[in-house]
């Protein structure tokens, strides 16, 4: 009998990642990309190939010519490892030699965020500048505030549907988000009035599709390739440099400053561990200021 190619017994462990493990699209397509790259660059072909010599070269090249940091060395780590395990069960190597490679400590860095003038122009930027269609203006201000006011990733805006969304009981449901976590996620009176307008311009345009966030010509969900756009356009206008990511950051810093607590918080945001949030306390010298002076010989 052929032993199997390593390239066709990736597929397969994908195939089993999706079926029965039921990984999101997202975290498929980053298993793939480190398998192609392992594959492209390793010279690896069989099972058998995978020696630590092999293994410990590739890792070891990527940290000195490729320049790769920790977290991408530990990315590529964490996906190579459960395939490794995953040979080993269905009988195809007898060892896993990656456990044997030393990680790279991770770097503790503050994740980038905006202050609450920053947040503000960026809002208000998304709707006053100059348009094609009248839906964009509030389309687009609708999808900045869900971000920045909600806390919403960019994958969850772009998946979002209409009936999602209840401004009656100032909710937003995100369905199966990262980690195939369910969460309710409030809207606050601000937010609230930003979507109520762009749902009556979306009436108004006639639009019948499924999913909260239209195009502005065509009847369909708006792609990454939209949000991307949005957020370079603004960017320019306002010279301050964001991304989808960083106005997540951006919320979750200022719901701090505004006295929400990290419990909340980090239920809001869908965090899996509640230290994933606190580092957000350090973020912001208002909050720090605040803890400082509760000190009882202050």
């Amino acid at each position: 009998m052929d032993t199997p190619k390593l390239k066709d017994l990736m597929f397969r462990y994908l195939q089993f990642c999706t079926i029965i493990r039921n990984f999101s699209k997202y975290t498929i397509k980053s298993y793939q990309t480190t398998f192609k790259l392992f594959l492209r660059e390793s010279g690896a072909e069989y099972p058998q190939d995978l020696t630590r010599d092999l293994l410990e070269k590739w890792f070891y090249n990527g940290r000195l010519e490729r320049k790769w940091s920790a977290s991408t060395f530990r990315d590529h780590y964490k996906h190579l490892n459960p395939f490794i395990k995953w040979l080993i069960r269905e009988k195809h190597i007898e060892e896993n030699h990656l456990e044997s490679i030393e990680k790279p400590r991770i770097e503790h860095k503050l994740p980038r965020t905006l202050s609450k003038d920053e947040a503000t122009l960026i809002l208000d930027t998304s709707y006053h500048m100059r348009y094609h269609f009248k839906i964009e203006r509030y389309r687009n201000r609708a999808i900045i505030g869900i971000m920045v006011l909600a806390g919403l990733r960019r994958q969850e805006v772009i998946k979002l549907k209409l009936n999602d969304v209840s401004l009656e009981n100032r909710t937003i449901f995100i369905s199966q988000a990262k980690w195939s976590k369910d969460r309710l996620v409030p809207v606050n009176c601000k937010l609230a009035q930003i979507l109520e307008e762009y749902l009556k311009e979306r009436d108004r345009m006639n639009k019948t599709c499924i999913h909260f966030f239209t195009g502005a010509q065509k009847d369909e969900p708006i792609t990454e390739s939209c949000i991307k756009k949005l957020i370079n356009k603004i960017k320019q206008r306002t010279e301050i440099d964001f991304s989808a990511h960083i106005l997540r950051h951006a919320f979750a810093r200022l719901m701090l400053e505004g006295g929400c607590d990290i419990y909340t918080l980090s239920k809001i945001m869908g965090h899996s561990r509640i230290t994933t949030t606190t580092i957000y306390l350090y973020c912001s010298n208002q909050q720090l200021s605040k803890s400082i002076e509760m000190h009882s010989l202050n």
